[in-house]
């Protein structure tokens, strides 16, 4: 059950890590309520932008604990880290089940144009220790951040041969710049 220290706490860990909030799109809308909000995060270094959910642990999910979803991207591909969030938390809302770490969202063409980008996998952060990953802390985590890294198809095929933490060692040992989705991949 969320505390109000929860809901506060929640904006301020991510603060601390994400940076300055940009903007807060509201999950109301002539449309009607998503279920959560989606907040826009600025970090100057190394200049990205990161898009998370606000209230989808508050849904009727099922999940090893409550989540939300964060994705980090270049700052001039915001629009693509809104796009992956909102469309990723409204796919989990509709099919009632979270994502764990390792869980791949695939498409059978490219998810952005003029991109090699096939799918999104869920990870714990690839840019913060694991103190991100779990509010409040580790030793009593009541919800787990999950970030969506968008992945190539032969990375998809990599993840299962070989595991999502084996793609993340070669991410690391490539120095791939798992921020822009323009890149090339890994494997």
């Amino acid at each position: 059950m969320a505390t109000p220290e929860n809901r506060t706490g929640l904006l301020e860990h991510l603060k601390s890590h994400l940076g300055t909030i940009q903007k807060i799109e509201s999950a109301r809308s002539d449309e009607g309520n998503r279920g959560y909000d989606l907040v826009f995060f600025h970090k100057d270094d190394p200049g990205i932008t990161t898009v998370a959910t606000n209230g989808l642990r508050f849904q009727s999910i099922t999940s090893m604990l409550p989540e939300e979803l964060v994705c980090s991207l270049r700052t001039d591909q915001q629009h693509i880290a809104h796009y992956l969030v909102d469309s990723i938390a409204s796919m989990i809302i509709r099919n009632g089940t979270g994502m764990e770490y390792g869980s791949v969202f695939q498409n059978d063409q490219p998810i952005i144009e003029d991109t090699e980008i096939t799918a999104v996998i869920a990870h714990t952060s690839p840019l913060f220790d694991e103190a991100f990953n779990l509010f409040p802390n580790d030793q009593a985590p009541t919800l787990q951040i999950i970030s969506l890294v968008p992945i190539t198809n032969a990375e998809v095929e990599f993840v299962g041969e070989e595991g999502a933490d084996m793609l993340f060692e070669v991410f690391h040992l490539n120095q791939t710049d798992v921020f822009d989705v323009r890149r090339r991949s890994a494997v």
